[in-house]
């Protein structure tokens, strides 16, 4: 939490406490949008709770959110903004597993971080992912009251991601393709460092007709950007590979330390560190982060 406080010290950084995301919520939603709060109290789960708040709280307020156990490896100041059109939502992939057998680990062939993400507050996407969550929740209730939540967050995949989820990661990034899809003769544009990214290696994956789908982001080294949301490399908020993070706690560190763009971890901005578990969350209500300018 120091780190992104002192990292960041242009923004406003806050400390949500689960209280203070519902109230927040309330004052928003529960005169013109009152099925809003009935399906986040609906939710029988408090995990499914988290995950909504998060989405509802950056809806109203924009902002980064970041999980309060993720590291700051990079400021803002320093993250990618692109010369084509002014971002308003970016987000990172959290798995790309290029592999025949991608099927019998994961979920999701490439799905998308909701770790660590940023955005101007009502973008059309979370309204649109917000909407779903909702109608799921009306739709489904009864299928979902039967549902033994402890259970279903036991059986992950190879991300910890769980089989059986609408709030989490898979509702995430298939409404963020399905958003792709509908938008009307976006611009595109890929950030390509090398000749290989620009023609990737040979691509394992399902069958799709979508002109947006994991195909365009698999094994991307660089950002990608589709109209005003930008999609970075699995690097960016999940880390590098060999689990090596640079810089301290001296804000004056920061402008000799990121400069370099020919650095191996140029996009290398955030990463999750797992220190907390699920019973430490419950126990000290889930904080949420969330920075401002």
């Amino acid at each position: 939490m120091e780190r992104w406080r002192v990292a960041n010290l242009e923004y406003n950084h806050n400390l949500i406490t689960l209280d203070e995301a519902e109230q927040q919520i309330i004052d928003y939603f529960s005169y013109d949008m009152p099925e809003v709060i009935e399906a986040y109290r609906s939710l029988k789960d408090t995990r499914l709770k988290y995950d909504f708040l998060k989405y509802l709280v950056v809806f109203t307020s924009g902002g980064v959110y970041a999980d309060i156990d993720t590291l700051d490896a990079k400021p803002l100041r320093y993250w990618y903004q692109s010369t084509l059109k002014p971002t308003k939502l970016m987000v990172g992939i959290d798995v790309d597993y290029n592999d025949v057998n991608w099927d019998i680990l994961y979920n999701r062939r490439l799905t998308f971080s909701t770790k660590v993400f940023r955005s101007k507050s009502h973008h059309p996407f979370l309204a649109k992912l917000i909407a779903r969550i909702v109608y799921t929740s009306y739709n489904s209730a009864e299928e979902i009251a039967k549902i033994d939540w402890n259970q279903a967050y036991q059986n992950v995949d190879s991300n910890d991601e769980p089989l059986i989820q609408f709030t989490s990661a898979s509702i995430f990034t298939d409404t963020l393709f399905d958003y792709f899809n509908d938008l009307s003769n976006p611009v595109v544009h890929r950030v390509a460092r090398t000749e290989k990214d620009l023609i990737p290696e040979q691509i394992f994956g399902p069958e799709t007709s979508s002109i947006f789908s994991y195909k365009l982001f698999t094994l991307a080294r660089g950002p990608t950007q589709v109209d005003d949301i930008v999609v970075m490399p699995q690097l960016t908020f999940k880390g590098p590979t060999t689990g090596y993070h640079k810089g301290d706690l001296n804000s004056q560190s920061y402008d000799s330390e990121y400069d370099d763009e020919n650095e191996k971890d140029f996009y290398y901005y955030a990463r999750p560190l797992h220190f907390l578990s699920w019973d430490s969350l419950v126990q000290n209500e889930k904080d949420k982060q969330l920075l401002s300018n």
